[in-house]
């Protein structure tokens, strides 16, 4: 199961000291001006696309998914990456496989939850994948103890294998990836992580993003 949580965020020092991520924006904005708005400035940025003052805060967060959603949030260059190397831990998991059926239209899309047959009637293909993957997982922990090198051996794990990654970006980059990954084009895996950290977010900035439009993804 894919896990996400906050690890960092900018905070403010002098006279910026103790001043909420709401507030750190609009002083920035405000040329070092302090003033509670209950997020008045910020929310009024956005609106007219003023976007270099939400460039000034940075929020970090560590991911735990797969190499293949990791492999989509790469794809924000704007936001930063630092992914934990397979190189040096033995620690092998895999993430869950939902089975969806094929959108017959949209190639960017899947449909509803299913449990295909394939080949004789008794062999569904959920248990197929965890005796695929029951093996996958002795054959790598073999080469290992045969004394493979980590970065060969690894080479053989499939997409679902678990990664973590460090990512970095400003408040900026971040509405960018929610309106890229809460779109409804997105895959299923991608948009759970983008509503936590969609969540996280509203924590930190209550009043910016209790007027947005989060349903339809509308930030910038």
């Amino acid at each position: 199961m894919s896990k996400i949580q906050l690890v960092a965020k900018t905070e403010g020092v002098g006279k910026y000291k103790g001043l909420t991520s709401e507030e750190i924006v609009s002083a920035i904005a405000r040329h070092g001006v302090i003033k509670e708005d209950g997020g008045k400035l910020v929310k009024y940025l956005m609106k007219e696309h003023h976007w270099s003052p939400l460039d000034m805060i940075n929020f970090t967060f560590e991911v735990e998914t797969s190499r293949a959603i990791a492999r989509q949030w790469l794809r924000h260059s704007s936001i930063k990456p630092q992914e934990h190397s397979q190189r040096y831990s033995d620690r092998v998991l895999f993430e869950d496989i939902e089975l969806r059926k094929e959108h017959p239209t949209n190639r960017q899309s899947s449909m509803d939850v299913f449990n295909p047959l394939i080949g004789y009637s008794e062999n569904r293909a959920s248990k197929m994948i965890g005796a695929h993957l029951e093996n996958t997982e002795k054959l790598y922990k073999d080469l290992i103890e045969a004394g493979v090198a980590k970065e060969c051996a690894r080479m053989i794990l499939p997409e679902c294998t678990t990664t973590t990654l460090t990512f970095n970006g400003s408040l900026r980059s971040w509405l960018s990836f929610l309106n890229v990954r809460l779109n409804n084009h997105s895959q299923k895996e991608i948009v759970v992580l983008a509503e936590k950290v969609l969540e996280i977010l509203k924590e930190e900035m209550p009043n910016v993003f209790s007027e947005i439009d989060t349903d339809n993804g509308l930030f910038m």
